[in-house]
């Protein structure tokens, strides 16, 4: 009886693990029909430059996000400026009649006014390396992070006949672009924008919020967001007006994009960080599938570890400055207790972390460099000085 309950646990942990990225599915897409929201006879047009995956794509992300940041860097406009600056989780995923909370999932959402990461993993999931059983391959892929930039906007009241489809016209909105995304496959890029709007709580105007609601731009078919999200405030960020750090590792050349490509992202404490696959070639064996869980579970069907764990090498997790660096969340579980830059530098195993560039400029034309590895800097509110003492901070938490 004993052993035929242990089994039985283990397959309903194992059920609800497998549904989890079904379930968040349905909710980020009205079972489905978000698709069907974002059209101009409903008040909600989008150009084909607004889609998450359109610079991946098209291979120019680098150049894309760097002049955005440049642009952001030397102007004053407050619209343009982003009001999440934070360390961010989320108690509250909804839509339809479903929900998500921080009882099924750990999310740390880092957004820099540049750069962010978004880490999303379920609370129950396998502990051991996927060397072991294939089962747990599928398993691994039941989890979610990406990586982009963030670009904030006012949408201005223009009087059109569908505006009473919309929310709102005074919320500020955001529209992300996706650089590095575990779950997206290359040709099968999302349809629609990631694009919400913003309210905050201001319980105190003179201060950032503590508080927000992410609400889906378009709406359904009763005029309701079909989607919303609540965040709060991780402590420790200090308010999104401390620390401030975007970085992202130089496009190898040659090489594909999101391979060979990484980020980090600092506000205050906490860090995010996000490695791109390590491509054996093999992605193109499944042109039926749309997303990540579909091609490793497709791979897995067929016997083929190999395109599995190609794909399962997205590498990602949370960690704070004050412990040496150290990650303390992440995809790969047993990353947990290393420094953020040993997983930095795929290709060398000398730590050196050294920053470059002139103090008498903007951070945008500095670099860093992780062992061989030179990083772009996006963003950042210390000196060249003091980063480069941040980054030696990781050596006095070992004395």
């Amino acid at each position: 009886m004993a052993t035929t309950t242990r089994k039985n646990n283990t397959d309903d942990w194992q059920k609800a693990l497998l549904g989890w990225t079904a379930k968040q599915g349905r909710i980020l897409t009205d079972e489905g029909k978000a698709t069907e929201h974002y059209c101009s006879e409903r008040g909600f047009p989008f150009a084909s430059n607004e889609l998450p995956h359109y610079h991946l794509e098209r291979g120019d992300s680098h150049q894309v996000f760097r002049r955005w940041a440049a642009a952001a860097s030397s102007c004053d406009d407050q619209e343009g400026k982003s009001p999440i600056v934070g360390a961010w989780s989320r108690p509250l995923f909804t839509g339809k009649w479903e929900h998500s909370t921080d009882n099924d999932e750990t999310v740390y959402n880092i957004q820099t006014g540049s750069l962010f990461i978004d880490l999303r993993i379920p609370m129950i999931k396998p502990v051991s390396r996927w060397e072991n059983f294939d089962e747990d391959l599928r398993l691994y892929a039941r989890q979610h992070v990406f990586a982009g930039y963030s670009v904030i906007s006012q949408e201005k009241n223009n009087n059109n006949e569908n505006n009473d489809n919309k929310m709102s016209n005074n919320l500020p909105l955001c529209t992300r672009h996706h650089c590095i995304d575990w779950n997206y496959v290359s040709g099968k890029p999302r349809p629609r924008p990631n694009k919400w709007y913003i309210e905050g709580r201001n319980i105190n105007e003179r201060i950032p919020f503590n508080t927000w609601k992410e609400w889906s731009y378009a709406t359904d078919e009763n005029g309701q967001s079909y989607y919303w999200e609540k965040w709060e405030r991780i402590t420790g960020d200090e308010l999104g007006q401390g620390l401030r750090l975007a970085m992202r590792k130089k496009k190898q050349v040659p090489s594909r994009e999101g391979c060979d490509d990484a980020i980090l992202v600092a506000v205050g404490d906490h860090f995010n960080y996000i490695v791109g696959r390590q491509f054996l070639d093999l992605h193109t064996r499944y042109g039926d599938a749309s997303n990540t869980v579909e091609l490793v579970d497709l791979a897995i069907q067929n016997g083929d570890r190999d395109t599995a764990i190609s794909y399962l090498s997205l590498a990602g997790g949370h960690g704070t400055i004050s412990s040496g660096w150290k990650i303390d969340c992440a995809l790969q579980p047993w990353q947990h207790g290393k420094s953020v830059f040993d997983c930095l530098q795929c290709n060398t195993c000398n730590e050196e972390v050294k920053v470059i560039g002139s103090s008498n400029v903007g951070c945008i034309s500095w670099e860093v460099l992780i062992g061989n590895d030179s990083w772009d800097v996006y963003e950042c509110s210390l000196s060249r000085e003091k980063l480069q003492q941040l980054f030696l901070s990781r050596k006095m938490s070992r004395l």
